[in-house]
């Protein structure tokens, strides 16, 4: 079986048998071990599976490779109905933005999210860019000065 397989397998467990065997640890693991030519293959994965397995697999994502990162997150920017675990994944970027056009894309995805949100995800969108550096380039896209002016 192969590490993906392995994975889907693994995020797909009943709930209980997931969190009593504390099966986040392996799945964190496995994901580590993610390489970017799987990525097209988690990306039909991710609009397969449920949100659950959506959310296990953002929050088992800590040792998750830069590039797979980049990789899927550049992929899930290109679905059109909006993705979960974009802003849960930035969080595990880089804390220092760069020029690149995975950060201009982040950025309008953010500033889209951000005029459609309630005040509760704003913060959720704000704490997200700002985990990877994006923070100050959304405040000038949403012309605001701080994000006390935003209410935050």
């Amino acid at each position: 079986m192969n590490v993906l397989q392995e994975l889907d397998e693994l995020l797909c467990s009943d709930d209980g048998e997931y969190d009593r065997l504390d099966l986040f640890h392996e799945a964190d693991e496995l994901i580590g071990q993610l390489r970017t030519a799987d990525v097209a293959a988690l990306l039909g994965l991710w609009q397969a599976r449920s949100l659950c397995w959506q959310q296990r697999f953002t929050q088992a994502s800590s040792n998750i490779d830069g590039a797979v990162l980049r990789a899927l997150l550049a992929s899930l920017l290109q679905i059109k109905e909006a993705p979960h675990g974009v802003f849960e994944l930035m969080a595990r970027l880089p804390p220092v933005a760069d020029a690149s056009a995975l950060s201009d894309a982040l950025l309008d995805y953010a500033g889209q999210a951000w005029h459609a949100a309630a005040p509760a995800r704003q913060r959720h969108i704000q704490m997200s860019c700002w985990s990877c550096g994006l923070s100050g380039r959304l405040l000038k896209r949403l012309g605001l000065a701080s994000w006390k002016d935003a209410g935050l």
